[in-house]
């Protein structure tokens, strides 16, 4: 957040302008059901390193000073995430079950959720990753945050 003090010469009145840093969120669409892979469970909670695959891209968004919040959007009817502990990462995530037919469609449900909650502003930035895409490393997530940061 900058401040910027100015003095009003006609009133001879202090007065400051707050002008606030944009913040970054990760949304994180995880509402497929694995049908196209012929298995009964969905991809993000197949087992990699005896965790589920959506662990590995919340781990990593979370440990990431820059990254406020973290939104897993679900799909209605998901069963599966209970079934797991996600308390060490409770301080930054957020889960909504809004999840769509499609990734768009789980992507914009997760959006306006986000907005409608007063969780996102106009000016921050909405970083989406998959759930089953395990392999973020905190040097890609800082290169892509620098990258975007000034605009």
């Amino acid at each position: 957040m900058y401040l910027t003090f100015a003095l009003d010469q006609s009133t001879q009145k202090l007065f400051f302008e707050k002008t606030l840093m944009p913040k970054f969120f990760a949304l994180i669409p995880a509402a497929g059901s694995g049908s196209r892979m012929g298995h009964e469970l969905p991809k993000q909670y197949l087992t990699l390193n005896n965790r589920p695959m959506i662990y590995y891209a919340i781990n990593t968004l979370y440990h990431d000073p820059h990254i406020s919040q973290i939104l897993v959007i679900l799909a209605p009817s998901d069963n599966d995430w209970a079934k797991y502990d996600w308390s060490e990462f409770s301080q930054k995530l957020t889960v909504f079950k809004c999840g769509g037919n499609t990734r768009a469609l789980s992507v914009q449900n997760g959006l306006s959720e986000a907005r409608d909650k007063n969780i996102v502003d106009e000016n921050d930035w909405i970083l989406v990753h998959d759930a089953a895409r395990p392999c973020l490393t905190s040097d890609q997530l800082d290169k892509l945050i620098k990258e975007v940061a000034d605009d």
